[in-house]
């Protein structure tokens, strides 16, 4: 489950397009190069370092990059930064990102301070968590930049997304191990299947993939068919049916309907605890009975199951005409994660 969201910013958070074309311009005209530039050429100076850019753009030599790092960066900090704009809804994506408890973080080729200054402009910097770019004196990628966030979160890479509109940003994404998310309204990207095409795309996307986790333990049952033993998504565990299995020995536990749903109640506890919640956040449970006539002793381990639980779960009971593996009772349950 996704825990944090990583943003690149030119072409990702803000168009920064303006800034970046005229400061680029300004640069070569200093170092002497006049000349007509195609909106194609200038669309390569986003999203890799800034030696790259020139050096893929423009095809400048490696003798005048060090002169035009200097001098773009001068230009920018004095202009070019000033002449860029949030994308429309990209603040209110931020801000529901944030209230569904997910840390924001921002990752940028752009100088360190230079990030900082632009997120300051735009007012936003309040809204995340932790903030990186590239330094001068280090020779930083943008995976190594991405993992300057996760180390500030504390998290691992299988619980982010970076968010970019480059390939710059795939490969960082990919180098850092954490998933990727393209967004095709920014500098690189087309629209694609799975691309976010407008900021407010990428909550939807975020709940919709990146938000579903598959909820394992060795402590219950295996799922031996192509299903979870629970998926937890919107702060909620949906698990699936629980049978009188040991998950010890792989064997159905012989005896009466209550033996078996003691066991059964057992593995729900198991796979609870694995989603991080317990029996007292259980909202819904579904019972399957081999016979209602069953239904009375049942019910009293059911009763006593959820004997902590401040309210009492919605239920439906239900007799079936056979359960997996010829066993007397099957629950399942949906809670609170």
């Amino acid at each position: 489950m996704v825990k944090a969201a990583i943003f690149d910013f030119d072409g990702t958070l803000a168009d920064s397009s303006p800034g970046i074309f005229a400061t680029a311009i300004y640069t070569m005209k200093e170092l002497g190069f006049s000349g007509e530039y195609t909106n194609e050429q200038l669309r390569k100076f986003v999203g890799p370092p800034l030696r790259d850019c020139f050096r893929i753009a423009f095809g400048l030599d490696e003798s005048l990059l060090d002169d035009a790092v200097a001098i773009y960066r001068k230009e920018y900090q004095r202009e070019g930064m000033f002449r860029m704009s949030l994308f429309p809804g990209m603040k209110e994506t931020l801000i529901a990102l944030r209230d569904e408890g997910i840390l924001i973080g921002a990752a940028s080729n752009k100088g360190e301070a230079t990030l900082k200054a632009c997120l300051d402009n735009l007012g936003i910097t309040g809204l995340f968590d932790s903030i990186h770019g590239s330094s001068p004196s280090a020779s930083f990628t943008k995976g190594d930049i991405i993992k300057m966030v996760l180390n500030d979160f504390c998290i691992s890479g299988k619980d982010a997304v970076m968010i970019g509109d480059t390939d710059n940003d795939r490969i960082g994404a990919e180098e850092a191990g954490v998933h990727f998310l393209p967004v095709s309204y920014g500098f690189g990207f087309e629209k694609q299947k799975g691309s976010a095409d407008t900021p407010e795309d990428i909550v939807r996307i975020l709940k919709e993939i990146f938000m579903i986790e598959k909820i394992e333990t060795k402590n219950a049952p295996a799922a031996i068919g192509p299903y979870s033993q629970a998926v937890k998504a919107n702060g909620m565990v949906f698990a699936s049916g629980q049978i009188p299995i040991d998950p010890a020995t792989g064997n159905v536990v012989e005896g009466t309907a209550a033996d078996q749903a003691k066991q059964v109640f057992k593995n729900i506890e198991a796979v609870l605890e694995a989603a991080g919640t317990e029996m007292s956040k259980v909202v819904k449970a579904t019972v399957f009975l081999k016979s209602m006539d069953d239904f009375a002793s049942v019910n009293e381990v059911y009763a006593e199951a959820f004997k902590s639980s401040p309210v009492l779960p919605a239920r439906s009971a239900v007799q079936v005409g056979k359960l997996p593996k010829d066993v007397q009772v099957e629950i399942e349950v949906i809670a609170l994660a």
